[in-house]
């Protein structure tokens, strides 16, 4: 009702009335039957209730002594509403609108496909992906915007008109998966060929990539979310999942991150690895098989908590990069935000000289590195995790639903992490667990 154009008030005119006449009244040009084809199920029919009869003959009726009894009641699976879709157009500029009415949408969560004059735009709603699926009737350049109002979750896409003060006749015609709602579950994972942009060494087992989404793709890979790389290893598919990081925690950010045409990976080489050798010989322009993105940590959850506590080892250090990038960088953000990074040697720490440098200069970030296999020059903690570590690592606070504890690492690591934190009695509000 919210966003009729007249509003409650003329809506309530034809409450519990036939509003035929009414509609007529304002909108006699629509036709409203072809608009509502789709929503018909059928005529409705009546029919008698039929009695069975038992095997001595007697008719096994509805009634009771009580009177008639209620049918049997049958749950009716829950279809998501398809959003409300519509365009308008300027001189340079043609605007999709869509209607989510998620308070937590957000630009990240809108892919953006477009070849050979189809467009494709996946919104990804909660636990499901609305899609606008349009061969469009001109050409646009590759540049699009997307902005996303908070509180209603209006979603606005502007593309910008190849050929400016051309009036367009049509959005376009509409193919096979527009206007459709699909729960991301069951809907088939898309992989797009991305370009190697460019590769460096982070440690002497790590590296990071900056992979080239393909012409005409936008896709900004929310905080805390990961996509997979596949590749066939003899004549084998091999499927691996990475976190999206940032290309560094200190200096410059790259702009085309957040305009959705660059991601950047970290990763580390295992010799014996089924993927990763692969990965290791990769060239600048050569081609990786990249996914849409995964995941299900929650933004807003920065946003309440007053302390942040991340454990980490190893490259489950990587979810962790563009989260506390969040935090620091946030004008807004109060959170204090302490690491605790597990590994086995002092040369296997990812971005130590940028972490130091973060700390000295963020009052609000802190870090601490604990080491397996230190060698005697080595000064810092030692040891594993452990539930006095934990326990100790954590700040005391009486309201405990300010704080939040993340956790990423081996299955193992992980896995003692979560166990600890429900043995010092955090519920899984305060609790995130990274998983690959």
């Amino acid at each position: 009702m919210e966003y009729h154009p007249g509003g409650d008030d003329e809506l309530m005119r034809g409450a519990g009335i036939d509003g035929t006449q009414l509609f007529d009244e304002v909108h006699k040009w629509v036709n409203y039957e072809s608009m509502l084809e789709k929503c018909f199920v059928g005529k409705l029919k009546s029919t008698t209730p039929v009695h069975r009869r038992d095997s001595v003959g007697k008719s096994l009726s509805t009634d009771s002594k009580n009177g008639p009894m209620p049918p049997p009641s049958m749950k009716v699976p829950q279809v998501p509403a398809v959003p409300k879709f519509d365009w308008f157009q300027t001189k340079t500029t043609v605007t999709l609108v869509v209607y989510t009415k998620w308070k937590s949408m957000k630009s990240d969560f809108v892919v953006i496909d477009y070849c050979d004059n189809k467009f494709l735009a996946s919104l990804y709603i909660e636990d499901y992906i609305y899609y606008l699926h349009i061969e469009l009737a001109e050409a646009i350049s590759l540049n699009y915007e997307v902005t996303v109002i908070k509180d209603t979750g209006k979603t606005e896409i502007v593309l910008t008109k190849e050929r400016p003060d051309q009036q367009w006749s049509s959005l376009g015609r509409n193919l096979e998966r527009h206007n459709k709602v699909v729960k991301v579950k069951n809907q088939e994972i898309d992989y797009r060929r991305c370009a190697v942009d460019c590769i460096s060494q982070v440690t002497h087992d790590s590296k990071l990539l900056c992979l080239s989404l393909p012409t005409g793709s936008r896709m900004c890979v929310p905080i805390g979310y990961h996509v997979h790389i596949k590749h066939k290893v003899s004549g084998m598919e091999v499927v691996r999942s990475y976190t999206a990081v940032l290309p560094t925690m200190t200096g410059e950010q790259d702009k085309r991150v957040k305009d959705g045409k660059v991601l950047y990976l970290m990763i580390k080489i295992y010799k014996g690895g089924a993927l990763t050798p692969w990965i290791d010989s990769l060239n600048t322009d050569d081609l990786v098989e990249v996914s849409t993105f995964t995941g299900d940590f929650d933004e807003q959850r920065l946003s309440v908590c007053q302390d942040l506590v991340m454990f980490a080892a190893g490259t489950g250090f990587t979810p962790m990069v563009r989260i506390i990038n969040h935090c620091i960088e946030d004008p807004k953000s109060l959170v204090n935000v302490k690491l605790l990074f597990f590994n086995k040697k002092e040369e296997d720490i990812l971005w130590y000289d940028q972490l130091q440098a973060l700390a000295e200069k963020n009052d609000r970030f802190s870090v601490e590195y604990i080491l397996s296999e230190a060698s005697e020059s080595w000064h810092g903690r030692t040891g594993r995790i452990t539930l006095d570590l934990m326990k100790n690592s954590l700040p005391q606070q009486k309201n405990q639903s300010s704080l939040l504890i993340c956790a990423c690492g081996p299955t193992p690591f992980t896995n003692l992490v979560t166990k600890f934190a429900k043995e010092l009695g955090h519920s899984g509000s305060e609790y995130h667990a990274f998983q690959g």
